[in-house]
């Protein structure tokens, strides 16, 4: 993503969450350059002509007065096509609209984490109950693995767009091996911010009830984003179940969210976030 221009992938099933996420993503768009995709993926080529003229109407309902809207129907799996247009569009970011799920479970992984393993860019998580807020204060997590501090990029991108202060939390450490990863990982992202003039503040927190701790912060500081890196191995902090707790809030802050592994993909990585 550049400062100039940005193009944001929505998918859409026509839900409360995907109308949610569209709006977000109009209201996220700040060039007239700017391009937002609608994407309706269909099971069969029989549904077509009802969904594009359900996705006609829809994106009528939601048309932006500056940033350019278009709409994709597309026949086959959703993660599937997600990635697939991600790649084609040359796609900076991806927003999407998630259902409050009780506990948490499979349909959650199946849906929005597959999607986020599938794809090489960052992806907003919305509720259906986020409105867009101007992003005045991003509240970033750091644990002791480095690729934690990628994520850093992606939110000094949005931080130069709506001029956002970024609030690193980390948590407080009492091993000198453990204090030190930390301490490496909050200097690197101390580095980066620094250059590029983003106002930003460090954070120490308890371990006992780590998120808790974090959604109190959010309150406090009234915070309009959350961001952390999505680890599929369990071995790290940042589990699979710490960030969709992180996604499904009681404060409906969206989650700026990417895959560890998309970390390592190279120049497509550092040209959109280098």
């Amino acid at each position: 993503m550049n400062l100039e221009s940005a193009i944001y992938l929505v998918p859409v099933d026509f839900t409360p969450a995907s109308v949610s996420a569209t709006r977000f993503a109009i209201d996220m768009a700040k060039n007239d350059t700017d391009e937002i995709i609608l994407l309706h993926v269909i099971k069969a080529e029989k549904d077509r002509l009802k969904a594009e003229e359900t996705m006609r109407l829809f994106a009528e309902q939601h048309s932006s007065d500056h940033a350019k809207i278009v709409t994709k129907v597309i026949e086959g799996s959703l993660t599937q096509e997600i990635e697939e247009v991600v790649k084609i569009m040359k796609v900076d970011l991806v927003i999407l609209g998630t259902h409050c799920i009780t506990g948490l479970g499979k349909v959650f992984k199946s849906y929005a984490f597959k999607i986020v393993e599938d794809i090489t860019v960052p992806l907003i998580i919305v509720q259906k109950e986020t409105t867009f807020k101007t992003i005045k204060k991003i509240v970033m997590t750091i644990d002791l693995e480095r690729e934690s501090v990628q994520i850093v990029r992606m939110a000094a991108k949005i931080s130069q767009i709506f001029n956002s202060e970024i609030i690193l939390i980390a948590k407080e450490q009492t091993e000198a091996q453990f204090k030190a990863r930390t301490n490496v990982n909050m200097a690197v992202c101390h580095k980066v911010l620094t250059e590029k003039n983003i106002p930003h503040k460090f954070v120490y927190i308890e371990g006992k009830d780590f998120i808790g701790n974090i959604f109190k912060i959010c309150k406090e500081e009234n915070v309009d984003l959350l961001a952390a890196t999505y680890y599929q191995q369990h071995v790290h902090v940042f589990t699979e179940s710490f960030v969709q707790t992180l996604a499904y809030n009681d404060f409906h802050i969206p989650l700026l969210t990417m895959d560890e592994e998309s970390t390592h993909s190279g120049s497509q990585f550092g040209a959109m976030w280098g």
